[in-house]
């Protein structure tokens, strides 16, 4: 019964149970994480399908929907739909703790965290939130490369893997990077040590050059401790280099191979490790006087950053990039950098921005003189113009799939254009062209494009080739009941457990 004076249309007891739902989950007792609706979500260890099962638990009272469960999240309803029908896989650790303390999920059921919540962050060296916050002067920044490197070393690949820290997103990522926009910090004495000859740089050049190489190849993990050895005697050499024009181009060297060790560290899986080597090429170009390069690397933590479903991130630093070399970027960097921005509007579904982007793009890369364009810009080609372009109109086609037709021309000629030896691009390439026709409702054809494509993906061993593999799986797992697509999903599952 309702009193007289309520003029609610709920009783006290009600309202009181109703407003607990709408701020926060119900309790549940031990029994409700029983019920079979969970079994396949804690059995393939996905926390998507687990929130859906949540929402959809026959014990609930009233109905839980996806804005009500977003609340509770601290995520929007579209990120959460994205989760829940696995277009956005859920791998950062913060995120998973967060929702599962949230939820209230029991520690013994949680397949990715045996060591209870979130620690506070550590203090010592080997965290990205330990590289972001060191001052911004060159020793400091070749001590943070020493340190790094030498944490780095002592740390076998299977302990990095198994303590994966989260990375650093949101403000605690990009305000500290817009001290790169400063100019470098003055010091009235540095150290009295040697200065570095031109003989050493050249000799820094060839190993570096050759480590770069050595980052597309097949089994690209071996290399990943002999960047990192090279990374650090040259930071230990720099802490005692005098200032110089050569000290400033060791420092330059020593951004590449930070960068080569970030993508061979993001595609081994290991985000943290991958930001902050990212965010030590960042501060070493900055120390090398080359902001074209530091830009660059902003662009490959962007590419990281949408990779882990944060187009917002990702599009802070592109932004940053593009402010920071407004007056020094080549026609090809710019180009780079408007791709990167096209990438977080498509991810977003922003179609007027993103066609925008492209545009640019395209501007600027039609005025590029290759010439005048840096070494490091030489892999940006027309190839990997148009298999970006194609990738991202696919990320578009989520939203509007008429994009699906697009993107499917811009990979074919990706293709065409790519060179045998590319054999890492290739496989993104006909990865991406798979997962659009599964948009475009041809399944069996996409399959057939991922079986032929499955024995050099087994050859190279790569992370990154892997987790589009998956990517391929979970988008087409609708069509599971076609001999092809389960016949494709049993060998990409056969993959991932070798």
């Amino acid at each position: 019964m309702i009193a007289a004076d309520n003029p609610d249309r709920l009783c006290h007891r009600c309202r009181r149970s109703a407003r607990s739902e709408v701020f926060g989950p119900p309790e549940v007792p031990e029994s409700f994480w029983d019920h079979p609706v969970f079994a396949s979500a804690f059995a393939d260890r996905d926390m998507g399908a687990l929130l859906a099962a949540y929402r959809h638990h026959p014990q609930h009272v009233n109905r839980i929907t996806q804005d009500r469960m977003a609340t509770w999240l601290g995520i929007s309803q579209a990120q959460l739909s994205r989760y829940e029908n696995g277009e956005n896989p859920i791998d950062r650790m913060d995120r998973l703790r967060h929702f599962a303390a949230v939820l209230g999920i029991p520690p013994e059921r949680l397949w990715f965290d045996r060591r209870g919540p979130a620690q506070p962050p550590q203090t010592g060296a080997g965290s990205a939130q330990d590289v972001l916050g060191a001052p911004w002067d060159a020793p400091s920044i070749a001590r943070s490369a020493e340190e790094t490197t030498r944490t780095d070393l002592a740390i076998s690949r299977r302990a990095a893997l198994g303590g994966v820290a989260a990375v650093a997103v949101g403000p605690a990522l990009v305000e500290p990077l817009q001290h790169w926009l400063s100019p470098l910090q003055p010091l009235a004495r540095w150290s009295g040590g040697t200065a570095i000859s031109e003989d050493e740089l050249t000799a820094l050049r060839q190993v570096t050059d050759g480590l770069r190489d050595w980052g597309s190849r097949p089994g690209a993990g071996l290399a990943r401790k002999a960047v990192l050895g090279q990374l650090n005697e040259l930071a230990e050499r720099l802490h005692r280099a005098p200032p110089g024009p050569t000290t400033e181009r060791a420092f330059f060297a020593g951004a590449e191979l930070s960068k080569v060790a970030a993508t061979m560290s993001w595609d081994a899986g290991l985000h943290d490790t991958a930001q902050r080597y990212y965010v030590l090429a960042v501060r070493m170009a900055k120390a090398g006087r080359n902001d074209p390069f530091a830009a660059a690397c902003l662009a490959g933590m962007a590419r990281q950053m949408f990779d882990l479903g944060r187009p917002e991130d990702g599009l802070e630093l592109v932004q940053l990039a593009q402010y920071g070399t407004r007056r020094t970027a080549t026609p090809t960097l710019r180009a780079v950098l408007y791709t990167r921005e096209a990438w977080a509007y498509a991810q977003m579904g922003r179609s007027q921005e993103f066609q925008r982007a492209v545009g640019m793009a395209r501007e600027c890369f039609a005025a590029r003189d290759t010439v005048g364009e840096p070494h490091w810009l030489a892999t940006f080609d027309e190839a990997e113009l148009e298999g970006v372009l194609g990738a991202r109109l696919r990320d578009l086609a989520r939203h509007d799939p008429r994009q699906a037709r697009y993107a499917e021309q811009h990979i074919q000629r990706a293709l065409t254009l790519r060179h045998p030896s590319k054999l890492r691009n290739r496989v993104f390439d006909v990865i991406g062209l798979a997962r659009t026709r599964v948009v475009t409702g041809e399944p069996e054809a996409a399959c057939e494009l991922i079986r032929g494509v499955l024995p050099t993906a087994v050859k190279l061993g790569s992370g990154r080739v892997l987790r589009r593999l998956q990517d391929f799986a979970r988008e087409s797992a609708g069509y599971r009941q076609l001999p092809a697509v389960r016949e494709t999903l049993d060998a990409i599952r056969t993959l991932r457990s070798a």
